[in-house]
């Protein structure tokens, strides 16, 4: 087990079911309470669930003591030379943001969307991100993933295009952000920079830090129809 994963028995636990286990203590609530949840419900539901599973940290990895190697919206990042990985920190009660959202709900991802973000990137592009555990800091709640590191350049904005195209995604714009959609899996992505797409050495393209999420109900039918606008329009 690496030092960057909490110690007890937990840490075992594969990041699809963890999230399948989130996923469905959501549901349960939306039933309760005869509507979906949204962000404020949904990082109470995470940290019920993290105190019961023991899946916040006692102590901080140590690399979070120095200064990051890199710092994006989302994250603090730190390259593990040992283990050819990051080790990336989310903001402090900042979670990412949602490629499309309900009205009147926030843009922010909750915890869980989070989690569920990195479970799909694994299924979707053979990633392997690890969850390595909570952090309650004074400043909020903070999340640590484990990446491995891919070695290539930016890819650019033409085979980002043709990647995603090619492969079925269908594009669509919203709020102004290009953004893709796969009817089939119906899960939408979205910052599709060159700095989130790694053109590798064996010329295949490796998507490293994706907006990635599941759409159904009216999301799906939202998406449904920013798509054929976007086709309508080339």
């Amino acid at each position: 087990m690496s030092a960057h994963e909490p110690s007890h028995a937990t840490a075992g636990i594969p990041l699809q079911a963890l999230v399948a286990e989130l996923r469905s203590r959501c549901k349960a609530a939306s039933r309760f309470q005869g509507g979906s949840t949204y962000y404020h419900e949904e990082l109470g539901i995470f940290r019920q669930y993290a105190e019961e599973r023991q899946l916040f940290l006692l102590t901080p990895p140590d690399e979070l003591s120095r200064a990051p190697d890199e710092e994006g919206n989302e994250h603090q990042v730190w390259y593990l030379p040992d283990a050819n990985a990051f080790l990336k920190a989310t903001w402090p009660d900042f979670f990412g943001l949602l490629v499309v959202h309900r009205p009147h709900e926030e843009q922010k991802a909750s915890p869980i969307a989070y989690l569920e973000r990195w479970s799909l990137h694994n299924d979707l592009f053979g990633d392997d991100v690890r969850f390595l555990g909570a952090l309650a800091t004074d400043s909020g709640l903070r999340l640590l993933i484990q990446q491995p590191a891919i070695s290539g350049t930016p890819a650019t904005d033409q085979e980002i295009q043709r990647f995603f195209t090619t492969s079925g995604w269908l594009r669509f714009v919203i709020e102004g952000n290009v953004a893709y959609f796969d009817p089939d899996r119906r899960v939408v992505i979205s910052d599709t920079h060159r700095g989130n797409i790694i053109l590798m050495d064996d010329g295949l393209l490796a998507p490293i830090d994706l907006r990635v999420q599941s759409v159904s109900g009216s999301l799906l039918d939202t998406v449904a129809k920013l798509c054929n606008s976007s086709s309508s329009d080339h």
